[in-house]
């Protein structure tokens, strides 16, 4: 199988694992991405969400503002910086949340399994090595060619 059939093989499986999770959660992947960034932070600035994960501001406060609609996060002022929103899980996030990372557990269990024992840490070792020499937004989509 040549390179570009296993990718978009592998991108079938991620936008399987997505369409599920959306069924099970009724969070879109890009809303559950930053939650789940919320949560794994117990608090996080929304500029700071947005720097460290390139998410632009316009359209990080469209997800904020859809995830506060659904009472999965809270926006609190801080008193450091009144210009500064704060941004914590609700209870009701913070379950989402932990129902995703359980479905993710398993999901990559299910995936792994399909190796036998070597194999499996051999592979989870060249994904590892694969994934600390990517930098995604340089090398993928770069500014200038």
């Amino acid at each position: 199988m040549d390179e570009n059939v296993l990718l978009h093989k592998i991108i079938d499986i991620i936008q399987y694992k997505n369409e599920y999770q959306l069924q099970t959660s009724r969070i879109p992947p890009q809303e559950m991405y930053v939650l789940e960034r919320i949560y794994l932070h117990n608090n996080i600035l929304s500029k700071d969400i947005s720097q460290k994960y390139n998410i632009p501001p316009s359209t990080l406060t469209g997800i904020l503002d859809r995830l506060e609609n659904k009472k999965l996060i809270a926006r609190l002022k801080t008193n450091k910086d009144r210009r500064s929103i704060e941004l914590v899980a609700t209870e009701n996030g913070k379950s989402a949340v932990e129902k995703h990372i359980t479905e993710d557990h398993i999901f990559a269990r299910n995936l792994f399994d399909g190796l036998e024992p070597l194999k499996r840490e051999q592979f989870k070792a060249l994904l590892e090595e694969l994934l600390d020499n990517i930098e995604l937004v340089s090398m993928f989509f770069p500014k200038h060619r």
